[in-house]
Order: structure tokens, then sequence, then C-alpha cells
């Protein structure tokens, strides 16, 4: 699959249809920044038409997030800290993103991976810490499925009920395609933006905390 499919989201999911909402779900699990609210709306814009199938876009939507977070769960799980120490960077996660989401989990236990699976940009790298946090598989699996399956009916069902009113409005599901590939494209740029700046900052304050002990001593 060609890198430009990621983010020229509309025409993949317009082209492949489950298979490329299943594909882009995979990605948003496995800490690639896609977006899945404007990939499920998108499909379910597609099923209002006829195009998909309401349900078929939520299944392929959950089954993809699911298998994505198992991935970045065994990744978090088998490699811990030294993976995210060594290929973090590529991903944009850094160890004060481990330590946070440590603390979250210790704050609301398991079921801080169900409520994480509904919250924007959260939700794209909630399983990579959970494996490095050690959260049972079984209970995790079964959380983010029903997170999952929460979130995805809901956006689907959104660009569903909105579908025929929003292509009037945009005189067409091409034209209408266009619109949201800018915006995916936008939402892409600025998660990339904002991990990167997370990123940078743990990373210096990390480096300064050896420096300042070091000049105490």
């Amino acid at each position: 699959m060609h890198l430009l499919a990621l983010l020229n989201f509309t025409s993949f999911v317009a082209t492949s249809g489950y298979a490329a909402v299943f594909v882009l779900s995979v990605a948003q699990s496995c800490c690639v920044p896609t977006s899945s609210e404007l990939t499920l709306g998108f499909a379910g814009v597609l099923a209002s038409e006829g195009k998909l199938s309401l349900p078929g876009v939520i299944v392929a939507g959950v089954a993809g997030e699911l298998v994505g977070a198992f991935v970045a769960w065994v990744v978090g799980r088998t490699g811990g800290r030294a993976f995210v120490e060594r290929w973090g960077k590529y991903v944009l996660v850094s160890t004060h993103d481990l330590d946070r989401a440590e603390a979250w989990y210790d704050r609301h236990g398991t079921w801080g991976v169900f409520v994480s699976r509904l919250v924007p940009v959260v939700r794209n790298f909630v399983a990579l810490p959970a494996g490095v946090a050690e959260v049972p598989v079984v209970r995790f699996g079964l959380l983010t499925f029903a997170g999952s399956a929460v979130w995805d009916s809901a956006m689907a069902l959104i660009g569903y009920e909105v579908g025929s009113r929003y292509n009037k409005i945009m005189h067409g599901v091409s034209d209408a395609g266009y619109v949201l590939a800018v915006v995916a494209v936008l939402a892409i740029a600025f998660v990339v933006y904002h991990r990167y700046r997370s990123f940078k900052a743990a990373s210096a304050k990390a480096v300064a905390k050896p420096l300042g002990a070091h000049e105490e001593t």
C-alpha cells in the first residue's frame, strides 16, 4: 500500500471500501496518526448512499482497531521501555508518555483502556503504553473492543445521518471528498506537530534532569 493512501484516505475508502477502513483502523491503533473520526465518518457517508453497509463499516473499523491494538500491546509488552527509548521517536512516543500512561492506569485501573478509546488523539497511542504497563491481555482486548465499538459506531452513524444533507450542501460526494481530504491532511499534520512538540519537550527534560543532578553533586 502506497503511503499516499493513508493521507488521501477518502479516495482509499471510496475505492477499497471495507478493506480501506480496516487497514486505516489498524494503522490508527498502531500509533500511526490517522483519523478514525474522518475515516469512519466518510465511510458512514458512503453507507448512506448505499455504496457500503453501515454494519460492515463498523465491523471493519472495530476489527482493524482491535488487530492494531494487539500489535501495539505486544510490542509494548515484549519490548517495554527499551523499545520506546530506541524506536519511540519514529512514532513520537517518549518515556514521559509512558510515565503518564502508567500513572493513568494506576489511577483508573484497566478501565482506563476503555475510557482512552473514547478520547480523540489519545486513542491512537493507548495500546503501546498499555503493553508496557502490563495490562492483562484478555481484559485489554475486551475493553479495547468495547471502546472501539462505541466510538466507531458513533462516528459511522454521524456520517450516515448527515451524509445526504452534507452531499447536497457540497454538490456531490466528489466535492465533499476533496474537502474531507484537506481536513484529514490538516488533522494529521496537527497531530504529528503536537506529538513532535511533546516528544521534544519530554526528551529535553530527560536530558536536563541528569545534567542538573550532576551539577548539584
